[in-house]
C-alpha cells in the first residue's frame, strides 16, 4: 500500500469515528433545525440591518457581521436547551467577547462565520483562543454544567457563511453550513461535514417540524445554497 492510501485510510477512519460519535450523542432534529432556521436567522438579520437607518450605508456589512453573530449565538443556545445539550458561556473569550460552548456527552461545539467553506475562523487570536478553550480538564469551580471541563472526544465549529460578499438579499443569505473538526492546533481542519452529510448517517431521516413562517424579504430554499468559496 502507498503511503497517500495510508493517510487516505487514517483520514476516513476518523471521519467515520466522527460521524458516530455525532449520531450517538446528538439528535438528527438539532441539525435539521440548525440548518433549517439557520437560514431564517441570515434572512433576518439582513433585513434588520438593511431597514435600519440609523446605520450609514457604507457600515452596514460591517453591522451585518456583527449582529449575524449575535443571532447565531442565539441559535445555537436556543437549540441546545430544545434538545437537553448543555451550554456555557464563559469557557470562550476573546476580546471580552463570550462565545456560546454547547455539548453533550463526547460531542462539543461552538460557532463561527467564515469567509470561505473550508477556511478557518478569523482572526488567528481566535484560533489560538479555540484550542486554549480545549487544553482541559481545568479546575471546576461548580458554576458550570456537568462535563463543562471534560475534554470531548470530537469538538467542532459549526462554520457558516453567506452566498457572496455584497450587501444585497441575494448574496447574504445562507450559503453553506457544515461541522468542521480542527486538528489539535487549531490550524487546519481535520474533519468537515456538511450538516446534509450528517443527517445521511442517521438511521431514519428526522421529521421536517422546523418552525415556518413567511420571510420579509423571501422565503429560503430547501438545503443550502452556493458559498462564498463557489462549492454546492
Amino acid at each position: 500500500m502507498i503511503k497517500g492510501q495510508i493517510r487516505m485510510d487514517a483520514y476516513e477512519r476518523l471521519r467515520a469515528t466522527t460521524v458516530s460519535m455525532i449520531i450517538r450523542d446528538t439528535p438528527a432534529q438539532f441539525w435539521f433545525d440548525l440548518r433549517e432556521l439557520s437560514k431564517i436567522t441570515y434572512a433576518d438579520v439582513f433585513a434588520d440591518v438593511a431597514t435600519d437607518r440609523n446605520v450609514l450605508p457604507d457600515q452596514k456589512i460591517d453591522d451585518l457581521l456583527q449582529r449575524r453573530h449575535f443571532r447565531m449565538e442565539k441559535l445555537l443556545i436556543d437549540l441546545a436547551t430544545k434538545y437537553g445539550m448543555s451550554h456555557s458561556m464563559s469557557l470562550i473569550v476573546q476580546n471580552n467577547r463570550r462565545h456560546a460552548y454547547v455539548f453533550k456527552d463526547e460531542v462539543a461545539m461552538t460557532q463561527s462565520y467564515v469567509q470561505a467553506i473550508g477556511s478557518m475562523p478569523q482572526p488567528a487570536k481566535f484560533r489560538e483562543r479555540l484550542a486554549n478553550a480545549m487544553d482541559l480538564p481545568r479546575l471546576d469551580l461548580g458554576d458550570e454544567p456537568d462535563g463543562a471541563f471534560i475534554m470531548p472526544n470530537v469538538y467542532g465549529v459549526i462554520a457558516h457563511n453567506p452566498v457572496g460578499r455584497r450587501f444585497n438579499a441575494d448574496d447574504q443569505k445562507l450559503g453553506e453550513i457544515q461541522l468542521c473538526v480542527p486538528a489539535r492546533d487549531f490550524k487546519a481542519w481535520a474533519v468537515e461535514l456538511s450538516i446534509t452529510e450528517i443527517l445521511a448517517a442517521y438511521p431514519e431521516a428526522p421529521k421536517k417540524s422546523a418552525p415556518k413562517r413567511s420571510l420579509r424579504w423571501k422565503k429560503p430554499e430547501d438545503d443550502e445554497g452556493t458559498g462564498t468559496d463557489g462549492k454546492k
